[in-house]
Protein backbone atom coordinates (compact mmCIF):
# COMPACT_ATOMS: atom_id res chain seq x y z
CA UNK A 1 0.00 0.00 0.00
CA UNK A 2 1.35 3.80 -1.16
CA UNK A 3 0.59 5.11 2.00
CA UNK A 4 2.26 3.81 4.97
CA UNK A 5 3.00 6.18 7.55
CA UNK A 6 6.45 4.98 7.59
CA UNK A 7 8.90 3.60 5.06
CA UNK A 8 9.46 0.21 7.17
CA UNK A 9 8.89 -3.05 4.48
CA UNK A 10 7.50 -4.62 8.06
CA UNK A 11 4.55 -2.27 7.85
CA UNK A 12 1.43 -4.30 7.93
CA UNK A 13 -2.05 -3.85 8.13
CA UNK A 14 -4.79 -6.82 9.07
CA UNK A 15 -5.05 -8.66 5.87
CA UNK A 16 -1.44 -8.42 5.65
CA UNK A 17 -0.88 -9.94 8.58
CA UNK A 18 -3.40 -13.10 7.99
CA UNK A 19 -2.12 -13.33 5.05
CA UNK A 20 1.60 -13.57 6.52
CA UNK A 21 1.24 -15.73 8.89
CA UNK A 22 -0.98 -19.33 9.17
CA UNK A 23 -2.18 -19.27 12.57
CA UNK A 24 -1.43 -16.17 15.08
CA UNK A 25 -1.13 -17.89 18.94
CA UNK A 26 -1.12 -15.35 22.24
CA UNK A 27 0.96 -17.01 25.14
CA UNK A 28 -1.50 -19.41 26.88
CA UNK A 29 -1.15 -17.38 30.35
CA UNK A 30 -0.63 -14.57 28.65
CA UNK A 31 -3.03 -11.98 30.64
CA UNK A 32 -6.61 -11.93 29.53
CA UNK A 33 -8.20 -9.36 27.28
CA UNK A 34 -8.53 -6.10 28.85
CA UNK A 35 -9.55 -3.40 25.88
CA UNK A 36 -12.97 -1.55 27.33
CA UNK A 37 -14.41 1.14 25.79
CA UNK A 38 -12.36 3.88 26.17
CA UNK A 39 -9.78 1.99 23.53
CA UNK A 40 -12.97 1.07 21.74
CA UNK A 41 -13.73 4.75 21.68
CA UNK A 42 -9.89 5.48 20.02
CA UNK A 43 -10.25 2.92 17.84
CA UNK A 44 -13.51 4.05 16.17
CA UNK A 45 -12.16 7.34 16.18
CA UNK A 46 -9.33 6.43 14.33
CA UNK A 47 -11.61 4.43 11.47
CA UNK A 48 -13.70 7.63 11.01
CA UNK A 49 -10.25 9.72 10.30
CA UNK A 50 -9.78 7.09 8.02
CA UNK A 51 -13.53 7.33 6.62
CA UNK A 52 -14.23 11.03 6.96
CA UNK A 53 -10.96 11.68 4.92
CA UNK A 54 -9.17 13.39 7.45
CA UNK A 55 -6.51 10.23 6.97
CA UNK A 56 -5.69 7.61 4.49
CA UNK A 57 -3.87 4.75 7.05
CA UNK A 58 -4.41 5.43 10.75
CA UNK A 59 -0.76 3.92 12.65
CA UNK A 60 -1.64 1.14 15.26
CA UNK A 61 1.83 0.82 16.77
CA UNK A 62 3.91 -2.07 16.65
CA UNK A 63 3.16 -5.47 17.26
CA UNK A 64 6.00 -7.87 18.31
CA UNK A 65 5.75 -11.35 17.70
CA UNK A 66 7.90 -14.58 16.90
CA UNK A 67 7.47 -17.69 14.64
CA UNK A 68 7.45 -20.76 16.43
CA UNK A 69 7.14 -24.62 15.50
CA UNK A 70 3.62 -24.92 14.77
CA UNK A 71 2.47 -27.60 16.59
CA UNK A 72 0.12 -30.56 15.54
CA UNK A 73 -0.25 -32.81 12.86
CA UNK A 74 -1.01 -31.12 9.86
CA UNK A 75 -0.38 -32.34 6.62
CA UNK A 76 2.33 -29.23 4.77
CA UNK A 77 3.88 -26.45 6.35
CA UNK A 78 2.34 -24.43 8.90
CA UNK A 79 3.30 -20.70 9.81
CA UNK A 80 2.58 -19.68 13.62
CA UNK A 81 3.67 -16.51 15.06
CA UNK A 82 3.27 -16.27 18.88
CA UNK A 83 2.42 -12.57 19.92
CA UNK A 84 4.60 -10.91 22.43
CA UNK A 85 2.88 -7.56 22.43
CA UNK A 86 -0.13 -6.26 20.69
CA UNK A 87 -2.26 -9.13 21.86
CA UNK A 88 -5.11 -6.27 22.53
CA UNK A 89 -4.83 -4.80 19.29
CA UNK A 90 -4.70 -7.71 17.16
CA UNK A 91 -7.57 -9.83 19.17
CA UNK A 92 -9.78 -6.22 18.94
CA UNK A 93 -9.04 -6.04 14.84
CA UNK A 94 -10.08 -10.09 14.59
CA UNK A 95 -13.61 -9.54 16.31
CA UNK A 96 -14.04 -6.69 14.86
CA UNK A 97 -13.86 -8.25 11.57
CA UNK A 98 -16.22 -11.21 13.63
CA UNK A 99 -18.97 -8.82 13.69
CA UNK A 100 -18.66 -6.80 10.89
CA UNK A 101 -19.66 -10.74 9.16
CA UNK A 102 -22.64 -11.47 11.63
CA UNK A 103 -24.24 -7.94 10.63
CA UNK A 104 -23.16 -8.93 6.40
CA UNK A 105 -24.31 -12.39 6.66
CA UNK A 106 -28.15 -10.55 6.95
CA UNK A 107 -27.64 -9.27 3.65
CA UNK A 108 -25.43 -11.67 1.87
CA UNK A 109 -24.18 -15.00 3.45
CA UNK A 110 -22.35 -16.10 0.85
CA UNK A 111 -20.38 -13.03 1.02
CA UNK A 112 -20.03 -13.50 4.92
CA UNK A 113 -18.61 -17.08 4.34
CA UNK A 114 -16.34 -15.80 1.91
CA UNK A 115 -15.06 -13.42 4.19
CA UNK A 116 -14.58 -16.33 7.05
CA UNK A 117 -12.31 -18.25 4.90
CA UNK A 118 -10.31 -15.46 3.91
CA UNK A 119 -9.82 -13.44 7.64
CA UNK A 120 -11.13 -16.16 10.27
CA UNK A 121 -10.67 -19.51 9.46
CA UNK A 122 -7.66 -21.42 7.80
CA UNK A 123 -8.49 -23.48 4.60
CA UNK A 124 -9.41 -26.68 5.72
CA UNK A 125 -6.56 -29.27 5.89
CA UNK A 126 -6.43 -32.58 7.12
CA UNK A 127 -4.56 -32.85 10.88
CA UNK A 128 -5.62 -29.46 12.02
CA UNK A 129 -6.70 -29.17 15.55
CA UNK A 130 -7.76 -25.49 15.54
CA UNK A 131 -8.85 -24.03 12.66
CA UNK A 132 -9.17 -20.03 14.05
CA UNK A 133 -6.70 -17.76 12.42
CA UNK A 134 -6.19 -16.38 16.33
CA UNK A 135 -5.94 -18.93 19.18
CA UNK A 136 -6.27 -16.74 22.33
CA UNK A 137 -4.86 -17.74 25.37
CA UNK A 138 -6.72 -19.64 27.85
CA UNK A 139 -8.29 -17.05 30.50
CA UNK A 140 -10.28 -15.75 26.85
CA UNK A 141 -11.48 -19.00 25.15
CA UNK A 142 -14.59 -19.53 26.64
CA UNK A 143 -15.87 -16.13 25.47
CA UNK A 144 -13.94 -16.60 21.71
CA UNK A 145 -16.09 -19.86 21.50
CA UNK A 146 -19.47 -17.55 22.75
CA UNK A 147 -19.18 -15.64 20.09
CA UNK A 148 -18.16 -18.05 17.15
CA UNK A 149 -21.17 -19.78 18.52
CA UNK A 150 -23.31 -16.67 17.72
CA UNK A 151 -21.64 -16.61 14.44
CA UNK A 152 -22.53 -20.45 13.85
CA UNK A 153 -26.33 -19.99 15.09
CA UNK A 154 -28.75 -20.98 12.45
CA UNK A 155 -29.87 -17.77 12.48
CA UNK A 156 -26.29 -16.26 10.78
CA UNK A 157 -23.76 -18.78 9.44
CA UNK A 158 -24.69 -21.97 10.61
CA UNK A 159 -25.68 -23.69 7.09
CA UNK A 160 -22.86 -21.78 5.26
CA UNK A 161 -20.08 -22.88 7.81
CA UNK A 162 -20.62 -26.58 7.10
CA UNK A 163 -18.82 -26.10 3.98
CA UNK A 164 -15.28 -25.11 6.44
CA UNK A 165 -13.84 -26.94 8.73
CA UNK A 166 -14.64 -25.06 11.99
CA UNK A 167 -12.83 -26.29 14.72
CA UNK A 168 -12.44 -24.17 18.29
CA UNK A 169 -9.89 -23.97 20.54
CA UNK A 170 -10.97 -25.71 23.47
CA UNK A 171 -12.85 -23.77 26.31
CA UNK A 172 -11.28 -22.29 29.25
CA UNK A 173 -11.61 -19.05 31.78
CA UNK A 174 -14.62 -17.22 32.43
CA UNK A 175 -17.58 -17.30 30.10
CA UNK A 176 -18.20 -13.46 30.65
CA UNK A 177 -15.11 -10.70 30.49
CA UNK A 178 -14.27 -8.28 28.52
CA UNK A 179 -13.52 -9.97 25.16
CA UNK A 180 -17.04 -10.66 24.92
CA UNK A 181 -18.58 -7.23 26.04
CA UNK A 182 -16.29 -6.18 23.31
CA UNK A 183 -17.23 -7.96 21.05
CA UNK A 184 -21.24 -6.62 21.87
CA UNK A 185 -19.76 -3.11 21.83
CA UNK A 186 -18.78 -3.07 18.58
CA UNK A 187 -21.92 -4.86 17.34
CA UNK A 188 -24.34 -2.26 18.82
CA UNK A 189 -21.62 0.78 17.46
CA UNK A 190 -22.20 -1.11 13.72
CA UNK A 191 -25.89 -1.36 14.24
CA UNK A 192 -26.60 2.01 15.63
CA UNK A 193 -24.49 3.91 12.25
CA UNK A 194 -26.72 1.57 10.09
CA UNK A 195 -29.69 3.00 11.57
CA UNK A 196 -28.77 6.27 9.77
CA UNK A 197 -28.67 5.12 6.26
CA UNK A 198 -30.35 1.71 6.32
CA UNK A 199 -30.90 1.80 2.22
CA UNK A 200 -27.09 1.78 2.24
CA UNK A 201 -26.01 -0.41 4.76
CA UNK A 202 -24.27 -3.01 2.94
CA UNK A 203 -22.46 -1.03 1.63
CA UNK A 204 -20.88 0.69 4.57
CA UNK A 205 -20.81 -2.53 6.14
CA UNK A 206 -18.05 -2.99 3.18
CA UNK A 207 -16.23 0.33 3.62
CA UNK A 208 -15.88 -0.50 7.60
CA UNK A 209 -14.18 -3.61 6.98
CA UNK A 210 -11.86 -1.90 4.32
CA UNK A 211 -10.85 0.24 6.72
CA UNK A 212 -10.53 -1.76 9.30
CA UNK A 213 -8.38 -5.08 7.86
CA UNK A 214 -6.47 -2.32 5.32
CA UNK A 215 -6.00 1.00 6.54
CA UNK A 216 -4.97 0.41 9.72
CA UNK A 217 -1.08 -0.43 10.01
CA UNK A 218 0.84 -1.46 12.42
CA UNK A 219 5.14 -2.02 12.48
CA UNK A 220 4.91 -6.11 12.74
CA UNK A 221 8.62 -6.46 14.43
CA UNK A 222 9.96 -10.03 14.13
CA UNK A 223 12.16 -11.40 16.84
CA UNK A 224 14.82 -14.06 16.42
CA UNK A 225 14.09 -14.84 19.67
CA UNK A 226 11.62 -14.52 21.88
CA UNK A 227 14.05 -13.41 24.83
CA UNK A 228 14.58 -10.52 23.22
CA UNK A 229 11.21 -9.24 24.28
CA UNK A 230 12.67 -6.90 27.11
CA UNK A 231 15.34 -4.88 25.30
CA UNK A 232 12.21 -4.49 22.67
CA UNK A 233 9.85 -2.48 25.28
CA UNK A 234 12.55 -0.86 27.20
CA UNK A 235 13.32 1.25 23.77
CA UNK A 236 9.53 1.14 22.72
CA UNK A 237 8.26 2.47 26.08
CA UNK A 238 10.83 4.60 26.95
CA UNK A 239 9.40 7.84 27.83
CA UNK A 240 10.80 10.51 25.00
CA UNK A 241 9.61 13.95 24.70
CA UNK A 242 7.12 14.27 22.00
CA UNK A 243 8.38 16.52 18.82
CA UNK A 244 5.20 17.95 17.61
CA UNK A 245 3.59 20.14 14.84
CA UNK A 246 4.70 23.43 16.04
CA UNK A 247 8.36 22.54 16.51
CA UNK A 248 8.34 21.15 13.12
CA UNK A 249 6.79 24.43 11.99
CA UNK A 250 9.39 26.45 14.25
CA UNK A 251 12.35 23.88 12.17
CA UNK A 252 10.92 25.30 9.03
CA UNK A 253 10.14 28.66 9.76
CA UNK A 254 13.92 28.90 10.64
CA UNK A 255 15.63 26.87 8.53
CA UNK A 256 16.43 29.19 5.94
CA UNK A 257 17.76 31.66 8.60
CA UNK A 258 20.57 28.85 9.97
CA UNK A 259 23.49 31.10 8.18
CA UNK A 260 22.43 34.36 9.55
CA UNK A 261 22.52 34.19 13.67
CA UNK A 262 21.65 37.94 14.15
CA UNK A 263 18.46 38.00 11.81
CA UNK A 264 17.64 34.40 13.09
CA UNK A 265 17.18 35.89 16.62
CA UNK A 266 15.84 39.09 15.56
CA UNK A 267 12.81 37.08 13.78
CA UNK A 268 12.77 34.65 16.81
CA UNK A 269 11.61 37.16 19.49
CA UNK A 270 10.31 40.10 17.94
CA UNK A 271 8.20 37.94 15.61
CA UNK A 272 7.82 33.87 16.31
CA UNK A 273 7.79 33.92 19.98
CA UNK A 274 4.88 36.45 20.29
CA UNK A 275 3.20 34.83 17.80
CA UNK A 276 3.47 30.83 19.12
CA UNK A 277 2.90 33.08 22.81
CA UNK A 278 -0.28 34.16 21.75
CA UNK A 279 -1.92 30.58 21.51
CA UNK A 280 -1.11 30.12 25.30
CA UNK A 281 -0.43 26.29 24.62
CA UNK A 282 -2.61 25.65 21.79
CA UNK A 283 -0.69 26.05 19.06
CA UNK A 284 -0.92 22.39 18.40
CA UNK A 285 -4.70 22.67 17.37
CA UNK A 286 -4.16 25.46 15.13
CA UNK A 287 -2.21 24.27 11.92
CA UNK A 288 -5.10 21.56 10.36
CA UNK A 289 -7.70 23.90 10.35
CA UNK A 290 -5.11 26.14 8.93
CA UNK A 291 -4.11 24.02 6.36
CA UNK A 292 -7.82 23.26 5.57
CA UNK A 293 -8.71 27.00 4.58
CA UNK A 294 -6.06 26.61 2.13
CA UNK A 295 -6.99 22.99 0.94
CA UNK A 296 -9.92 21.47 2.06
CA UNK A 297 -8.55 18.09 1.00
CA UNK A 298 -5.83 18.08 3.30
CA UNK A 299 -5.52 14.92 5.53
CA UNK A 300 -3.40 15.03 9.06
CA UNK A 301 -1.09 13.04 7.35
CA UNK A 302 0.02 15.27 5.11
CA UNK A 303 -0.29 18.55 7.13
CA UNK A 304 3.39 19.40 7.21
CA UNK A 305 3.87 18.40 3.85
CA UNK A 306 0.88 20.90 2.46
CA UNK A 307 2.74 23.65 5.17
CA UNK A 308 5.83 23.34 3.05
CA UNK A 309 4.11 23.41 -0.32
CA UNK A 310 2.29 26.51 0.72
CA UNK A 311 5.34 28.19 2.32
CA UNK A 312 7.67 27.43 -0.92
CA UNK A 313 9.96 30.57 -1.59
CA UNK A 314 8.47 32.86 1.47
CA UNK A 315 11.12 34.32 3.69
CA UNK A 316 10.45 32.94 7.59
CA UNK A 317 8.66 36.75 8.75
CA UNK A 318 6.43 36.18 5.18
CA UNK A 319 5.60 32.84 6.68
CA UNK A 320 4.12 33.90 10.20
CA UNK A 321 2.18 36.95 8.56
CA UNK A 322 0.37 34.10 6.03
CA UNK A 323 -0.77 32.75 9.45
CA UNK A 324 -1.56 36.03 11.44
CA UNK A 325 -4.67 36.64 9.82
CA UNK A 326 -6.52 33.46 11.16
CA UNK A 327 -4.48 33.75 14.85
CA UNK A 328 -7.33 35.30 15.98
CA UNK A 329 -10.35 33.49 14.42
CA UNK A 330 -8.78 30.72 15.93
CA UNK A 331 -8.21 31.84 19.57
CA UNK A 332 -11.77 32.90 19.49
CA UNK A 333 -13.67 29.71 18.58
CA UNK A 334 -10.73 27.83 20.46
CA UNK A 335 -10.80 29.46 23.68
CA UNK A 336 -11.25 33.65 23.83
CA UNK A 337 -14.91 33.56 22.51
CA UNK A 338 -14.11 37.27 22.02
CA UNK A 339 -14.35 38.97 18.55
CA UNK A 340 -12.77 42.48 18.70
CA UNK A 341 -15.76 45.52 17.83
CA UNK A 342 -18.80 43.22 18.34
CA UNK A 343 -20.75 42.18 21.59
CA UNK A 344 -23.04 40.48 19.45
CA UNK A 345 -20.17 38.16 17.88
CA UNK A 346 -18.39 38.05 20.80
CA UNK A 347 -21.94 36.31 22.94
CA UNK A 348 -22.35 33.60 20.06
CA UNK A 349 -18.77 32.87 20.57
CA UNK A 350 -18.59 32.42 23.93
CA UNK A 351 -21.67 30.44 23.68
CA UNK A 352 -20.03 27.81 21.40
CA UNK A 353 -16.49 27.66 23.38
CA UNK A 354 -18.80 26.71 26.79
CA UNK A 355 -20.32 24.38 24.46
CA UNK A 356 -17.07 22.60 23.64
CA UNK A 357 -18.04 22.43 19.92
CA UNK A 358 -16.21 19.88 17.92
CA UNK A 359 -12.84 20.80 16.70
CA UNK A 360 -14.35 20.05 12.78
CA UNK A 361 -16.36 23.32 12.81
CA UNK A 362 -12.86 25.45 13.29
CA UNK A 363 -12.41 26.27 9.72
CA UNK A 364 -15.69 27.01 8.88
CA UNK A 365 -15.82 29.68 11.90
CA UNK A 366 -12.45 30.57 11.13
CA UNK A 367 -13.12 31.52 7.43
CA UNK A 368 -16.51 33.22 8.53
CA UNK A 369 -14.58 35.31 10.84
CA UNK A 370 -11.75 36.41 8.70
CA UNK A 371 -14.55 37.70 6.18
CA UNK A 372 -15.83 39.47 8.51
CA UNK A 373 -12.43 41.12 10.04
CA UNK A 374 -12.11 42.01 6.13
CA UNK A 375 -15.11 43.18 5.80
CA UNK A 376 -16.71 41.05 3.11
CA UNK A 377 -19.33 40.07 5.31
CA UNK A 378 -21.55 42.18 7.95
CA UNK A 379 -22.07 41.47 11.54
CA UNK A 380 -25.83 40.82 11.72
CA UNK A 381 -25.03 37.62 8.82
CA UNK A 382 -22.22 36.41 11.17
CA UNK A 383 -24.65 36.59 14.21
CA UNK A 384 -27.17 34.84 12.23
CA UNK A 385 -24.98 31.97 10.69
CA UNK A 386 -23.02 31.61 14.50
CA UNK A 387 -27.07 30.74 15.77
CA UNK A 388 -27.91 28.38 12.48
CA UNK A 389 -24.70 26.20 13.96
CA UNK A 390 -25.22 26.71 17.34
CA UNK A 391 -28.66 25.36 16.74
CA UNK A 392 -27.00 22.16 15.05
CA UNK A 393 -24.54 21.13 17.11
CA UNK A 394 -27.13 21.61 20.34
CA UNK A 395 -30.46 19.50 18.57
CA UNK A 396 -27.54 17.07 18.08
CA UNK A 397 -25.68 16.78 21.24
CA UNK A 398 -29.51 16.40 23.19
CA UNK A 399 -30.67 13.98 20.65
CA UNK A 400 -27.10 11.98 21.13
CA UNK A 401 -25.88 12.04 18.27
CA UNK A 402 -21.96 12.21 17.97
CA UNK A 403 -20.06 14.42 15.71
CA UNK A 404 -18.96 11.57 13.40
CA UNK A 405 -18.81 12.58 9.88
CA UNK A 406 -18.96 16.46 10.78
CA UNK A 407 -15.19 16.58 9.44
CA UNK A 408 -16.67 15.88 6.13
CA UNK A 409 -19.03 18.83 6.43
CA UNK A 410 -17.65 21.44 7.50
CA UNK A 411 -13.92 20.86 6.42
CA UNK A 412 -14.59 23.30 2.94
CA UNK A 413 -17.99 24.26 3.85
CA UNK A 414 -17.48 27.86 3.58
CA UNK A 415 -16.42 27.86 0.38
CA UNK A 416 -18.80 25.59 -1.11
CA UNK A 417 -21.59 27.74 0.03
CA UNK A 418 -23.10 29.92 -2.77
CA UNK A 419 -24.06 32.21 -0.27
CA UNK A 420 -23.25 33.45 2.69
CA UNK A 421 -26.51 33.02 4.82
CA UNK A 422 -28.61 30.49 6.87
CA UNK A 423 -30.62 29.35 4.05
CA UNK A 424 -27.38 28.12 2.24
CA UNK A 425 -26.45 26.92 5.33
CA UNK A 426 -29.06 24.67 5.79
CA UNK A 427 -29.34 23.67 2.16
CA UNK A 428 -25.72 22.46 2.58
CA UNK A 429 -26.38 20.78 5.24
CA UNK A 430 -29.75 18.90 4.15
CA UNK A 431 -27.52 17.88 1.05
CA UNK A 432 -25.58 15.34 2.73
CA UNK A 433 -28.17 12.62 3.96
CA UNK A 434 -25.85 11.22 6.91
CA UNK A 435 -25.74 14.10 8.77
CA UNK A 436 -28.87 14.81 10.82
CA UNK A 437 -30.05 18.02 12.24
CA UNK A 438 -33.07 17.05 14.55
CA UNK A 439 -36.25 18.23 14.19
CA UNK A 440 -38.55 20.21 17.17
CA UNK A 441 -40.49 16.71 17.67
CA UNK A 442 -36.66 14.81 17.74
CA UNK A 443 -35.83 17.01 20.39
CA UNK A 444 -38.78 17.19 22.64
CA UNK A 445 -38.65 13.24 22.39
CA UNK A 446 -34.93 13.23 23.81
CA UNK A 447 -36.01 15.79 26.84
CA UNK A 448 -38.90 13.35 27.65
CA UNK A 449 -37.00 10.14 27.60
CA UNK A 450 -33.06 10.57 27.77
CA UNK A 451 -30.63 10.83 30.69
CA UNK A 452 -29.78 13.81 29.60
CA UNK A 453 -28.30 14.23 32.99
CA UNK A 454 -25.29 11.97 32.15
CA UNK A 455 -24.74 13.99 28.90
CA UNK A 456 -21.53 16.59 27.92
CA UNK A 457 -23.87 18.71 27.20
CA UNK A 458 -26.39 18.82 30.42
CA UNK A 459 -24.46 21.65 32.05
CA UNK A 460 -24.67 23.99 29.44
CA UNK A 461 -28.29 23.54 29.20
CA UNK A 462 -28.93 24.26 32.07
CA UNK A 463 -26.76 27.36 32.59
CA UNK A 464 -28.57 28.54 29.30
CA UNK A 465 -32.07 28.08 30.98
CA UNK A 466 -30.77 29.51 34.49
CA UNK A 467 -29.48 32.97 32.23
CA UNK A 468 -32.86 32.67 30.69
CA UNK A 469 -34.71 33.27 33.70
CA UNK A 470 -34.50 36.41 35.32
CA UNK A 471 -32.43 36.92 38.17
CA UNK A 472 -28.64 37.02 38.94
CA UNK A 473 -25.81 35.23 36.43
CA UNK A 474 -23.71 34.16 38.62
CA UNK A 475 -19.95 34.00 37.23
CA UNK A 476 -19.05 30.24 38.44
CA UNK A 477 -19.45 26.93 36.72
CA UNK A 478 -22.42 24.73 38.66
CA UNK A 479 -22.68 21.07 39.52
CA UNK A 480 -25.53 19.19 38.42
CA UNK A 481 -27.97 18.97 41.45
CA UNK A 482 -30.43 15.75 40.62
CA UNK A 483 -33.34 16.46 42.63
CA UNK A 484 -34.62 13.00 42.85
CA UNK A 485 -31.10 11.41 44.14
CA UNK A 486 -29.47 9.01 41.86
CA UNK A 487 -30.06 6.22 44.85
CA UNK A 488 -33.37 5.49 45.97
CA UNK A 489 -33.12 4.39 49.86
CA UNK A 490 -35.47 1.51 51.15
CA UNK A 491 -37.88 3.61 53.41
CA UNK A 492 -36.74 6.97 52.45
CA UNK A 493 -39.19 9.68 51.67
CA UNK A 494 -38.13 9.31 47.96
CA UNK A 495 -39.25 5.52 47.93
CA UNK A 496 -42.61 6.58 49.29
CA UNK A 497 -43.34 8.84 46.09
CA UNK A 498 -41.21 7.03 43.65
CA UNK A 499 -41.27 3.28 42.58
CA UNK A 500 -38.10 1.17 41.34
CA UNK A 501 -39.16 1.92 37.73
CA UNK A 502 -40.33 5.64 37.86
CA UNK A 503 -36.79 6.20 39.84
CA UNK A 504 -35.28 4.20 37.32
CA UNK A 505 -36.49 6.44 34.07
CA UNK A 506 -36.35 9.75 35.71
CA UNK A 507 -33.62 10.40 37.75
CA UNK A 508 -31.47 11.34 34.77
CA UNK A 509 -34.23 13.34 32.85
CA UNK A 510 -33.24 16.62 32.01
CA UNK A 511 -36.13 17.94 34.17
CA UNK A 512 -34.64 16.72 37.31
CA UNK A 513 -31.61 18.11 37.40
CA UNK A 514 -30.73 21.80 38.10
CA UNK A 515 -27.15 23.74 38.40
CA UNK A 516 -26.44 24.55 42.03
CA UNK A 517 -22.73 25.26 43.93
CA UNK A 518 -20.37 22.81 44.72
CA UNK A 519 -20.72 23.32 48.52
CA UNK A 520 -24.90 23.18 48.72
CA UNK A 521 -24.88 20.11 46.09
CA UNK A 522 -22.66 18.38 48.24
CA UNK A 523 -24.67 19.29 51.81
CA UNK A 524 -28.20 18.24 50.11
CA UNK A 525 -27.10 14.75 48.53
CA UNK A 526 -30.28 12.37 49.13
CA UNK A 527 -32.46 14.97 51.58
CA UNK A 528 -36.14 14.77 51.09
CA UNK A 529 -37.78 17.43 48.73
CA UNK A 530 -39.52 20.17 51.75
CA UNK A 531 -35.53 19.88 52.82
CA UNK A 532 -33.97 20.60 49.23
CA UNK A 533 -36.79 23.09 48.79
CA UNK A 534 -36.14 25.15 51.78
CA UNK A 535 -32.74 25.40 51.30
CA UNK A 536 -32.98 26.00 47.29
CA UNK A 537 -34.85 29.31 48.49
CA UNK A 538 -32.54 30.42 50.89
CA UNK A 539 -29.39 29.76 49.79
CA UNK A 540 -29.32 29.27 45.80
CA UNK A 541 -27.25 31.36 44.31
CA UNK A 542 -28.53 29.95 40.95
CA UNK A 543 -32.05 31.28 40.00
CA UNK A 544 -33.55 27.57 38.48
CA UNK A 545 -33.40 26.17 42.17
CA UNK A 546 -35.26 28.79 43.74
CA UNK A 547 -37.75 29.27 40.56
CA UNK A 548 -38.19 25.38 40.32
CA UNK A 549 -39.00 25.53 44.73
CA UNK A 550 -41.90 28.06 44.01
CA UNK A 551 -43.63 26.73 41.72
CA UNK A 552 -43.31 22.75 42.88
CA UNK A 553 -44.65 22.29 46.28
CA UNK A 554 -43.67 18.19 45.97
CA UNK A 555 -41.52 16.75 43.51
CA UNK A 556 -43.20 13.77 42.39
CA UNK A 557 -43.77 11.43 38.70
CA UNK A 558 -45.96 15.01 37.88
CA UNK A 559 -44.18 17.20 38.31
CA UNK A 560 -41.33 15.64 36.46
CA UNK A 561 -43.34 15.35 33.82
CA UNK A 562 -44.91 18.98 33.95
CA UNK A 563 -41.06 20.58 33.68
CA UNK A 564 -40.22 18.06 31.33
CA UNK A 565 -43.14 19.87 28.96
CA UNK A 566 -41.72 23.09 29.87
CA UNK A 567 -37.78 22.42 29.27
CA UNK A 568 -39.08 20.84 25.91
CA UNK A 569 -40.89 24.02 24.64
CA UNK A 570 -38.13 26.09 26.02
CA UNK A 571 -35.09 24.31 24.05
CA UNK A 572 -36.80 24.62 20.59
CA UNK A 573 -38.35 28.23 21.20
CA UNK A 574 -33.74 28.64 22.24
CA UNK A 575 -32.51 26.51 19.47
CA UNK A 576 -35.51 26.99 16.55
CA UNK A 577 -33.25 26.73 13.33
CA UNK A 578 -34.00 23.36 11.86
CA UNK A 579 -34.45 21.59 8.67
Amino acid sequence: MSDWITDSQDEQNFEGLVRDADQIHIPIFQRSYVWKNKQLAELLADIDQVRSGVEETQFMGAIVAYEKPFRGNAVGRMRALEIVDGQQRILTLYVFVMALVECIASFDKDEALELVRLYLLLPSRRGLEITTRIVPAFADRSQFRIIWDRINSPSILQDKLAEVQLLLPPPSGSAEGELLSQYERILRHIKSELSVDPDNSLEHLREMLGIVTGHLSFVHLKLTDASAATKIFERLNFRGVKVGVVDLVRNEVFASLAEDPVNAQRVFDHIWSPFEAAFVGRAEHFFFPYCLIQDSNTRKSELFMQLRASWKGLAPEQMINDMKPLQGPFLAIDQTGYQSGSKEISRRLDRLVRLRRPASVYPYVMSMLLEYERSSIKEKTVVELLDALESFLIRRAIVGLEPTGLHAVFKGLWGQMKNHNVSEFKRQIKARPTIQWPSDGDVKGAIEKRALARANVCGYILVEYDQSLKGDNPPLLPTIEHILPQTLGEGSEWAKVFNKEQHKHMKDLLANVVPLSSPLNSSLQDSPYNVKKARYKKESMFTTPRALADKWAGWNPKSIEQRTKVLAEWAIARWPVSI
